[in-house]
């Protein structure tokens, strides 16, 4: 049987059959409207976890949505319950065959999560993990899907709890006007919480120098983290060829650290930042130019005194 037509009658088979089974504490939702407008405009996706009567200790899933409805504009993480990414939400390069955009993501909640407590109402309330922007390009009706979720409960042994998929039906009316084509031109942003350091560690590979980033808030998932390591001391010069997409921990290719290590993180609205890191053979240069400095001065006050005390001996002998 073909396999799209499989992919489909499972998808409608979960939304027409009511499932009768026992009900699920910890869920995953997606919110979103159940109709776009006909003018295109942007379409904002939440997707949200319920905690209920859990502890959650982390979460992972798979979003996805038909390629030919729709166009990602941004995926945002902004106001995002996830402390801790394990892999941030952005569209995956593996190749699926089911003509749908999968954006698949991971995080950790390292004190536990139950839900998000204000003092403006009693309880808890449903958190949102990410959210997408997506711009409607064709007339149809299309599934939302959340799945290939996991939800670890607060325990030591990280237990799976039992959870379904997240989907909604969308629909698209007749659109007018043509699609906006979207600007790919980057644009640099200044990011003050985002973190490059080089450390060492004897568990990475055989206590090798690694570099890790991390960003504690960001408005929009990162899409791309890229390294090069080069003599130059800006990251504009850098030669196209030398920039690396990387995972993190990135083990440096020079181990003595002589280079300049450059980062830069793009996000899923086409903006990106940059950091450098110097070598390490700079911050040494100084301490030893400082000790030439400091030699030649006391040489020199040597001398110095050496003539007052000659003239004075030569005066006195006089």
């Amino acid at each position: 049987m073909n396999y799209f037509l499989i992919k489909k009658m499972f998808l409608v088979a979960v939304l027409v059959f009511p499932v009768f089974t026992s009900v699920f504490a910890a869920k995953i939702i997606i919110d979103t409207p159940k109709k776009s407008a006909n003018n295109r405009n942007p379409v904002t996706v939440r997707i949200i976890v319920d905690a209920e009567s859990d502890t959650l200790s982390g979460i992972s899933g798979n979003f996805s949505f038909p390629t030919d409805l729709y166009t990602l504009a941004t995926i945002s993480t902004e106001s995002s319950i996830i402390s801790f990414w394990g892999e941030q939400p952005r569209i995956t390069d593996e190749k699926y065959l089911d003509d749908r955009t999968h954006i698949p993501f991971e995080g950790i909640f390292p004190g536990g999560y139950s839900g998000v407590k204000s003092a403006y109402y009693d309880g808890t309330r449903p958190g949102v993990i990410f959210s997408v922007t997506l711009i409607p390009k064709n007339k149809g009706k299309g599934v939302l899907l959340v799945d290939d979720t996991r939800l670890n409960s607060f325990d030591v042994n990280a237990t799976p709890l039992v959870t379904q998929s997240a989907i909604t039906m969308v629909e698209i009316p007749d659109l007018a006007g043509e699609t906006a084509v979207t600007s790919l031109v980057m644009k640099e942003v200044k990011s003050p919480t985002l973190n490059a350091f080089v450390t060492r560690d004897s568990l990475v590979n055989n206590n090798a120098w690694y570099l890790m980033v991390h960003e504690r808030e960001q408005k929009n998932s990162q899409d791309r983290i890229y390294v090069a390591e080069s003599n130059s001391n800006s990251p504009l010069l850098v030669d196209e060829y030398l920039w690396r997409s990387e995972p993190m921990p990135y083990v440096l290719l020079f181990q003595d650290r002589t280079k300049y290590i450059h980062v830069k993180v793009v996000y899923s609205d086409h903006t990106y930042t940059l950091r450098t890191l110097p070598p390490v053979e700079n911050s040494q240069s100084i301490p030893s130019m400082s000790r030439i400095l400091l030699g030649i001065a006391l040489l020199l006050l040597c001398v110095y005194f050496y003539v007052i005390f000659f003239f004075k001996t030569s005066l006195q002998q006089s």
